[in-house]
């Protein structure tokens, strides 16, 4: 049953990124900028539905559910532009499916090795510890989930757009993307040291105060967001300039390290080697994009 939401889930995923990558390359950004603000409100309303009123898995797929209906604003907006957007089915040229396919190799890769390996290590915790003690990881888990749908929605809207429309001026992007970097940091900081001196609020205010007691997994998992964030700057470089074989590389390594980390500090360290695996993730991730970018970022 599981599975029979998430994969149309992710299908609906997936050619919600090619209609909005249409309206994007139509130089329509007011419009791209008004159709993610909608999908993200949707998203956010969504995830929030499936944390505080749903099952666990009904959390974990509100995640995916929310970037699906995503879909159906960018649907609503070609419809309602058909005149001047035309869509037709055809037989593609050569050229253009390896474009699509390198988009499409990111795209999975960034799935498989993104949300499947969180559901596996979730069913690997529950498998370990049960249900009640795996929420607690959950909670905190998922309240990252939460402030990144914003924070992705928000780069989707402003940051990759301008980032794209400069990618041939290598002067100008570098500046552009150093200055966003530099303003995302101190923004992230600020945020999530209220987040982590006030946690035990957010606990009680988004779940309940039987969720205090997972507040000690707070700090290694705020200091992973704060590393995820820079690095997602940093990926939609790789993504933009079509870099496909370093971006799955970076998703690849990131895996396994939160892999191999989880492995090896799970029996020592109980539920605290999750958030830890998973801040030594980012961090490696963030690591691994820069070197990726650095003749971008410091020639």
């Amino acid at each position: 049953e599981f599975l029979r939401i998430f994969i149309p889930a992710v299908f609906l995923m997936i050619l919600s990124g090619y209609l909005n990558s249409i309206i994007l390359s139509l130089r329509q950004v007011r419009a791209y900028a008004l159709i993610n603000i909608i999908g993200l409100l949707m998203l956010v309303g969504v995830v929030y539905l499936g944390i505080t009123k749903g099952t666990l898995d009904q959390a974990l797929l509100s995640f995916s559910i929310g970037y699906a209906l995503m879909f159906f604003c960018a649907l609503t907006y070609i419809i309602y532009k058909r005149k001047s957007i035309r869509l037709s089915i055809g037989k593609p040229d050569l050229q253009s499916v390896k474009k699509i396919s390198k988009f499409l190799a990111m795209a999975i890769s960034a799935i498989a090795f993104g949300r499947l390996l969180d559901f596996a290590v979730r069913d690997y915790v529950i498998e370990l510890y049960g249900l009640e003690k795996t929420g607690l990881w959950q909670s905190v888990s998922k309240m990252s989930t939460s402030y990144m749908l914003i924070f992705t929605g928000t780069v989707g809207v402003v940051y990759y757009p301008k980032m794209a429309s400069l990618i041939h001026d290598r002067i100008q992007l570098r500046a552009y993307v150093l200055k966003v970097m530099g303003f995302v940091a101190f923004i992230s900081i600020v945020a999530l040291g209220i987040y982590y001196l006030n946690k035990e609020f957010f606990l009680t205010l988004f779940f309940s105060s039987e969720f205090t007691q997972a507040s000690y997994l707070v700090r290694f998992q705020v200091f992973g967001d704060f590393f995820a964030i820079l690095s997602y700057l940093l990926a939609y470089l790789l993504s933009a300039r079509v870099e496909t074989v370093r971006y799955i590389a970076a998703q690849i390594i990131s895996a396994v390290i939160y892999v191999s980390l989880i492995s090896i500090l799970i029996q020592p360290m109980d539920l605290e080697a999750l958030t830890l695996a998973y801040m030594w993730r980012y961090i490696g991730f963030f690591l691994i994009l820069i070197v990726f970018n650095r003749k971008l970022l410091f020639r």
